[in-house]
């Protein structure tokens, strides 16, 4: 009886080892049921604001409505932060207020890559996501000028969150303030040296009749 006993513990102990096997290689992507997205920071919108550009050491604070379209790869997502996984390859700025701000439209398109998840899996509740690649010139009331961009040694963070632990469908695009990202041009903009982006936006299929719906496979 002891004999069959600890047959019967190692059958569960190597059970349990391959389903977590199972559950880390199926852990190791995404799957996203739209391709084509719309990115909106618009406070006319309910729980949403402006996109905010942000140089605290100098007080500046840009906001303006922004609308980014794009395109993921694939409807799989790998969870590498190396892989380019969609592209941003249209974008609108406009009605800004504490200053003025251009884009930069020839660096179009923007790559964005995989960052990171937060949540115990299966169910994630945070998906972070970072752009590469977005310029924009800044001037700020008082004639103060420069240029922001992201790259791939200080992406713009974006954290899609609000539904994903639920639904696996987003309903927020959030900019995270953490992001640091350079500024270029005059002597001026070393000074700050660097600038943060902010913003609570939506984010929708495109053409905005759904949600995306992310999951892991």
């Amino acid at each position: 009886m002891l004999y069959h006993s600890k047959l019967a513990l190692a059958a569960l102990v190597a059970a349990a080892f391959l389903a977590l096997a199972v559950g880390d290689a199926s852990a190791g992507r995404l799957s996203v049921n739209e391709r084509n997205f719309e990115l909106i920071w618009d406070n006319a919108l309910p729980g949403k604001t402006k996109y905010e550009i942000i140089i605290p050491t100098l007080g500046i604070n840009i906001q303006c409505k922004l609308t980014l379209l794009g395109r993921f790869n694939s409807n799989t997502i790998v969870k590498s932060p190396g892989i380019n996984e969609a592209t941003i390859n249209h974008s609108v700025l406009n009605e800004c207020e504490g200053g003025s701000a251009t884009l930069r439209s020839e660096t179009l398109p923007w790559n964005i890559r995989y960052r990171s998840f937060a949540g115990t899996l299966p169910r994630i509740t945070r998906l972070t996501l970072g752009v590469l690649g977005a310029r924009y010139r800044l001037r700020e009331p008082n004639g103060f000028e420069c240029e922001y961009s992201t790259e791939a040694s200080h992406p713009g963070s974006t954290i899609l969150e609000s539904g994903l632990e639920t639904t696996g469908e987003p309903e927020n695009a959030t900019l995270d303030r953490n992001s640091r990202i350079p500024l270029r041009g005059l002597f001026l903009c070393e000074i700050p040296g660097e600038a943060e982006w902010g913003g609570i936006g939506l984010i929708r299929n495109l053409p905005r009749t759904g949600f995306l719906r992310f999951t892991l496979i």
